[in-house]
Order: C-alpha cells, then structure tokens, then sequence
C-alpha cells in the first residue's frame, strides 16, 4: 500500500460524545455540530506525531503534541483530542487534535512547522478532504 492509500484509507476519529469518524472524501453531517455556527472555514484534522511518517518513540511523540496544542491554543483556538486510525493495522494509532475553524492557511503552517505530510480538512459540507503538504 502506497503512502497515498494509507492516508486515504485511515480513520480519522473525533473523541467528541459521540465519537465521529471521518473518512477522506466523504460526507460526516454529525460533524456540523463541532464548526462554530455559520462557519465557513470547517475544521482542520492535524496530528504532530510521525513526521514525515517516520516512527517516533510514544513519549516524543506525546511532547510534539503537548507543543501542537499549545501552538493552536495561542493561535486562540478550542480543539478536542482525536486518533488517527489504520483500520488494516500496520501503522500504531496517532493522537491528533481536530481544530474547528482554523483557516486552512494556519493549518497548513502547522502541519509543515510539525513536520507533516499532509492534514484532513473538512469544509462547511462536512466532506472530509485530504490536504497534501510535501
């Protein structure tokens, strides 16, 4: 399986109560009710752990998103925690933080400041949309 398919296969699941699960290129309407009302920017799905898929050990991995989160925080964005999930197993669960209306250009320096290769984006159409960095 290429880096490409790996992505787009992945879950990428929301902690919120109930959990939603966003899958790339299609629509999540639960997902409306965790974008600031009238929102047209949607949310950003964003991990800080892996980059450039290479495996880190857990406790760097868990100081890169302490250091994501804080970034976002300053930024002044809420977010809720989230996992990046391989269904076929092969790649360990990745913490990540969905962002509810964080405009892609912000994402986009995020990711390429955490060494990402690509983030989730989902616009006001809920649909789920690969964003590739590099």
């Amino acid at each position: 399986m290429t880096l490409t398919e790996a992505y787009q296969a992945a879950h990428y699941r929301i902690d919120a109560d109930p959990p939603i699960v966003l899958r790339i290129g299609q629509a999540q309407p639960a997902l409306r009710s965790l974008m600031p009302s009238g929102s047209e920017t949607g949310g950003i799905f964003l991990t800080a752990c892996n980059p450039y898929s290479r495996r880190l050990r857990p406790a760097a991995n868990a100081r890169r998103l302490r250091a994501l989160r804080r970034a976002v925080e300053r930024l002044g964005h809420a977010w809720l925690p989230g996992r990046g999930l391989d269904p076929l197993g092969q790649w360990p669960d990745e913490p990540s933080l969905w962002i509810p209306g964080l405009p892609l250009d912000e994402g986009l320096q995020l990711a390429r400041r955490f060494g990402q290769n690509a983030l989730v984006r989902c616009g006001p159409d809920t649909v789920a949309r690969l964003v590739w960095i590099r």
